[in-house]
Formats: structure tokens, C-alpha cells, sequence
């Protein structure tokens, strides 16, 4: 009986044994589908990350301020002043 338990647990373990290596032999290939899906993932994060970025500063509200404040008026050089006074006398 004990001669039983023996080769039964020495043929228990072979099977496990031989049922690993095999495992580690054969490489699991991914489907057809799980590589579409990939494929598309990857293509969505290239096309969508800069549309995100674009649209992440263009509605930033810190952004607005800074555009809807009012320019600093800006001194009239010399020549457009000159400009200005020969268009006067001739009109």
C-alpha cells in the first residue's frame, strides 16, 4: 500500500513536472482582437493627448485675464506724428 502512495506521488509530481515546462515552452499569442484594441489605444492616446494639451491651455481662465486685460496705450513716434500732419495739410 505505501508502495502505491509512492509512485502515485512520484507520478503526481512528473505530471506537474512536465505540465510546467510546457507551459514555459509554448507562448501564449495574444488575439487577433486584443491586438486591434492595442492598436487603437495607441492611436487614440497620440491623436487625443495634444487635442487635450491644446484645449487644457486654451481654457485656462489664467489665460483669459492676462488676454482681456487692456494694453498699455503706446506713444506715437515722431514719424507717425509727422505723418499724421502732412495728411492734414493736404486733405
Amino acid at each position: 500500500m505505501a508502495n502505491d502512495r509512492t509512485y502515485m506521488k512520484d507520478a503526481e509530481e512528473a505530471w506537474i513536472t512536465k505540465y510546467r515546462a510546457a507551459l514555459r515552452e509554448i507562448p501564449v499569442e495574444t488575439s487577433r482582437s486584443a491586438k486591434v484594441r492595442d492598436a487603437l489605444n495607441r492611436a487614440y492616446s497620440v491623436a487625443i493627448s495634444p487635442i487635450g494639451r491644446m484645449l487644457a491651455t486654451s481654457l485656462d481662465p489664467g489665460r483669459w485675464n492676462k488676454s482681456a486685460q487692456p494694453s498699455q496705450p503706446k506713444p506715437v513716434s515722431q514719424a507717425t506724428r509727422i505723418l499724421a500732419e502732412s495728411n492734414v495739410k493736404v486733405a
